[in-house]
């Protein structure tokens, strides 16, 4: 096969050439941000850009421009006790029972809480379930719940009674967070994410029936994305993992970029500054591996199960193991190629590659944007504003305690072991501006293969559809460019 026609291809794809989706038309893609029902489930009211929208939740309905809706009296919430992370308290249609979510750990998952009448101020609650629950409403039931849980790559919709017991009533793999759950006489509505739709606003109507309602991204149906599905694979502990892989149609060995942003659900991958569609279209597969570095919060993310007796193991070790035996897995089942492997992300993502890239030597070229280089000096600059996550990911050690630790998780001071070609991307005005700087020059010291790219007015994101394309177009150049790595 002709890999070096394939990777052309992205440069065709990025000026219009190839017939397929950009990264601004990704961008673009429209997602409703809110959505509310009537009294009686019949009517949905959502909200594109400026524009209203109803539709009726019955079969066949088509959405019109609406300004009016059915407006619910807001209610005084229930006074509950608990956590500064509690959220949500709401009254069963019985008005016997307060439900809420909250968290037993700081950073861990939210659960489902609910108590009979007048909570006791001392009493030590119970969540109904052990399962990562991210929105509620009540049942008509009043026994019961219709939830959004958290389960690895999948955000499934359902019932859960008083009894822990759940029922789903979505089916596949997919984010369905984005515009919240809303349910009226238990018709049940939520916007879902997955690996052929965006924004489509799905309904559980008064048959029990689950189905899409609206889909405001229709175009994405005549697009080619390849294929995409959950994987699963055991790290050097045994221990099964999940993550998401997207790649071109057919059987091949396919150059795999690598975006170990974690926290992964089965999504619509649009977002430019992480792995995406983009690639695909190149003839790249990708791959989203769910790891568990703490600096992702992975508690938070897939439920303390997901976690087990990962936290007490080295922070750097932990995110190798879990992220190269997912590579690996790929790797022997004939879907990437082990000479042309790459790194992309960002943010939390960014930060992984720093630490990946002082383990091993096995990628091609890595493209960093917005990571952390050094730990101990981004604690040292926030903790006078009361920032105490890094210290909170790290089980309360600090520096004082644990400075190995801190040296241990930060790639600033271990740059002599990084040979792998490295494009450094900041924005001028993000926060992390100054760690990245420095993070490249001892980089340039040490004579380690790095390259800076600053984009002015930027800060964290990206914030122009030019701005996409111009950085996705400089990973694949990149890509492109760098050398084929020695095998070791």
């Amino acid at each position: 096969m002709n890999h070096g026609l394939r990777l052309g291809c992205v440069l065709a794809l990025l000026s219009g050439m190839c017939v397929a989706q950009s990264p601004s038309q990704l961008q673009a893609l429209r997602v409703p941000r809110t959505i509310e029902l009537s009294f009686d489930g019949s009517r949905l009211w959502y909200k594109l850009g400026q524009n209203s929208w109803e539709v009726e939740t019955g079969p066949n309905s088509r959405p019109k421009r609406s300004d009016k809706r059915e407006v619910v009296p807001a209610e005084k919430s229930p006074a509950v006790h608990g956590t500064p992370r509690l959220s949500s308290p709401r009254k069963s249609p019985d008005r016997n029972k307060v439900a809420y979510l909250d968290a037993e750990q700081p950073y861990g998952p939210l659960l489902l809480f609910c108590h009979f009448g007048e909570q006791k101020e001392r009493s030590t609650p119970r969540p109904v379930s052990r399962m990562p629950i991210i929105d509620f409403q009540w049942a008509l039931d009043s026994n019961s719940f219709w939830v959004i849980a958290a389960d690895g790559a999948d955000e499934p919709v359902g019932r859960l009674d008083l009894n822990g017991r759940f029922e789903p009533i979505t089916q596949g793999a997919a984010m369905r967070r984005a515009g919240g759950l809303v349910a009226a006489a238990d018709v049940v509505a939520w916007v879902q994410s997955d690996d052929s739709h965006h924004g489509t606003i799905w309904v559980r109507d008064r048959t029990g029936r689950s189905r899409v309602l609206v889909d405001p991204n229709p175009a994405i149906a005549r697009w080619n994305l390849g294929t995409q599905e959950v994987v699963r694979w055991k790290n050097g502990h045994g221990e099964e993992l999940q993550g998401i892989l997207a790649k071109p149609a057919g059987r091949a060995r396919f150059p795999l970029v690598v975006d170990p942003y974690s926290s992964w659900r089965n999504r619509f991958l649009h977002i430019p500054v992480l792995g995406n569609y983009a690639f695909v279209k190149a003839g790249f597969a990708v791959f989203f591996p769910d790891h568990r570095a703490p600096h992702t919060f992975p508690a938070m993310s897939f439920g303390e199960a997901y976690v087990g007796t990962s936290k007490d193991r080295d922070p750097v070790d932990l995110l190798t193991d879990d992220v190269m035996t997912g590579i690996n897995a790929l790797v022997r089942s004939g879907i990437a190629d082990p000479d042309r492997l790459f790194l992309y992300s960002s943010s939390n993502g960014a930060s992984a590659i720093n630490q990946l890239l002082t383990q091993t030597r096995v990628f091609r070229a890595a493209l960093s944007h917005g990571g952390v280089s050094n730990w101990l000096g981004y604690y040292q600059t926030r903790r006078p504003l009361g920032d105490e996550t890094i210290p909170g990911f790290l089980g309360g050690r600090k520096p004082d305690d644990s400075p190995e630790l801190y040296h241990r998780i930060s790639p600033l001071f271990h740059v002599d072991k990084i040979v792998t070609p490295l494009l450094l991307v900041i924005g001028e005005k993000d926060t992390r501006f100054d760690d990245t700087m420095r993070f490249y020059q001892a980089l340039r010291r040490a004579g380690s293969p790095v390259s800076l790219v600053t984009y002015p007015d930027e800060g964290h994101e990206l914030s122009t559809a030019a701005r996409a394309e111009q950085h996705v177009r400089k990973a694949v150049e990149f890509f492109r460019s760098s050398a084929p790595s020695t095998k070791r």
